[in-house]
């Protein structure tokens, strides 16, 4: 149903939605409250879905990365394989905007603080909507092969080329941050070298983004 609203966390408008759909393509998330909406609102849609294909956007190293939101979106892959229908998951890394949008948080005071050792393995957002349409128009695959950007880089050298990309000169503090989540980005357990489909790279975006600079 176009233009109509849907509320996965209370479940409003799920039915009407998806009632025409062959194939639901879930991508809603809400990292603030993910087990309201994320967990809670996939096990109404599982309610809902029938024998529709059931396409699930997830990133990858959900399944061993300690970040609460990355959890959570593991427990939805796990209801959803549970449920036994026609359904395809697809891991990908996290998209060149996401860094971007973080980066630019982290360096807009006088002096850019950034978490020693943390590294990313970015991919172009377009790519990526590329393979989840083609998954959309398969045959259901289960848990579908993982898409990763072509490069795997550290959080100094991406805040180091974003400001320089846009014309900013910043300090540069690079400083520990301790825990499990911390250490888990530093050992890059939300990437995958093998999969680095990717073409994009972060040079790439940079250009793009800041092309009338």
């Amino acid at each position: 149903m176009r233009g109509s609203r849907v509320d996965l966390g209370s479940g409003e408008g799920v039915a009407q939605a998806i009632a025409d759909a062959e194939c639901v393509l879930h991508l809603a998330s809400d990292p603030l409250h993910a087990w309201e909406v994320d967990v809670s609102g996939t096990q109404r849609l599982l309610g809902q879905i029938g024998d529709r294909h059931l396409v699930y956007m997830s990133i990858v190293g959900v399944d061993r990365h300690p970040l609460p939101y990355y959890k959570a979106k593991y427990a939805v892959e796990k209801l959803i394989e549970g449920a036994g229908g026609l359904h395809t998951i697809v891991r990908a890394t996290q998209f060149h905007d996401l860094i971007a949008h973080r980066l630019e948080r982290m360096t807009r005071f006088p002096i850019a603080r950034v978490p020693m050792g943390h590294v990313y393995q970015p991919i172009d957002l377009r790519e990526v909507a590329d393979e989840v349409a083609g998954l959309v128009e398969a045959r259901p695959q289960g848990r579908a092969p993982d898409l990763a950007g072509p490069e795997i880089l550290g959080i100094e050298h991406l805040a180091r080329t974003y400001m320089t990309a846009k014309g900013k000169e910043r300090p540069l503090l690079r400083y520990p941050r301790p825990g499990r989540v911390s250490r888990a980005f530093r050992q890059g357990l939300h990437t995958n070298p093998e999969r680095a489909v990717g073409k994009v790279t972060w040079a790439d975006h940079l250009q793009r983004r800041f092309a009338d600079r």
